[in-house]
This record gives C-alpha cells, structure tokens and sequence, in this order.
C-alpha cells in the first residue's frame, strides 16, 4: 500500500465523526480542570481544611495529564490506540464519579490525580490518531478543529459549575 492510500482508509463523514469525538475527549481536560473551581470554598468548608490543600486538586491534577502523557506511547504500542484511548475514558468516568463520594481531602487529591493520569494518553493518542488518519496538507485543519474547542473549556466550565454548586453543592 502506498502512503497515499493510508490516507483515504476513511471516509470523509468517518474523519468528521473522528474529529467530533476528538474534540469532545478535548475539552475533558480544561472543562474538568476548571468546572469545580467555583465549589473549591465548599469543598473547604466540608472537609475542614485550607485553600492550599483543596487547591492540590487542581494542580496536582494538571501535573498528572502531563505525567500521564509519557505513558501513551508505551501503553498503545502494547495495546493499541483505540483500547488505551476508551480504557482511559471510562476509567476517568469512574473517577469522576468516585470524587462525589470522597471522605477525605486526601482521598479527593488522589483520585483527582488518577484522573488526570488518566486523561492525559487519552488526549496525546487522539492527537495521534488524527496524525495517521488525516494527510499532511489537511492535518493542520483537522489538528485545529480537534483542539479548539479546548479553548471553551475554561470559559464555559465555571459557569456550569457554579450553577451546579448552587443548585447542588459541590458532589
């Protein structure tokens, strides 16, 4: 097989789709990074503790999606990109629902650290994907569309959870 027809495996709707789910694995990381943000006083009343420690949560967190980044390669070659890629995915779900049921600050920090362990080889093996699934003069395309919505994360996050915290508290 030429290089060429590496290239047209998929078809045009499949990338779409490809790049539809990329975008939503995106997002996970700054949209679960920032949506708590406005329940971290709650969580600090309810666990009775300081600023810094319920701040662990957040930046542990994203220290542990670039931790778990140096792994994906050595888990997809072993496994495959696409069962790393849903492994990880549902795993993270799990700790999400995990973290609502946390008893302790430490519990909470760890499980947010598994989460971002978690997310990070999602986030590079999609980036991968993409990489072999689109040519070289469209890839930059479809690398943007992939990572844009990245960028709404941060914004919309707070308000979603600031709404939830009210209507809910923070779990």
């Amino acid at each position: 097989m030429r290089k060429s027809e590496i290239y047209s495996l998929y078809t045009p709707l499949q990338k779409r789709l490809l790049l539809v789910a990329g975008a939503c694995i995106a997002i996970l990381t700054p949209f679960s990074d920032t949506i708590y943000l406005p329940a971290l006083d709650d969580i600090q009343s309810d666990f009775h503790t300081s600023t810094a420690t319920v701040s662990l949560t957040v930046s542990l967190y994203l220290a542990f999606v670039g931790l778990g980044q140096l792994f994906s390669g050595i888990l997809s070659d072993k496994f495959g990109r696409l069962p790393v890629v849903l492994g990880c995915l549902i795993l993270f779900e799990a700790l999400s629902i995990a973290c609502i049921f946390a008893h302790s600050v430490l519990i909470l920090i760890v499980e947010r650290c598994i989460q971002g362990f978690l997310i990070g080889p999602a986030i590079s093996l999609v980036q991968t994907i993409i990489a072999d699934v689109f040519a070289p003069d469209v890839r930059g395309t479809a690398m943007g569309a992939f990572l844009a919505p990245m960028l709404f994360g941060p914004v919309f996050a707070p308000l979603i959870g600031g709404f939830l915290t009210l209507a809910y508290g923070w779990r």
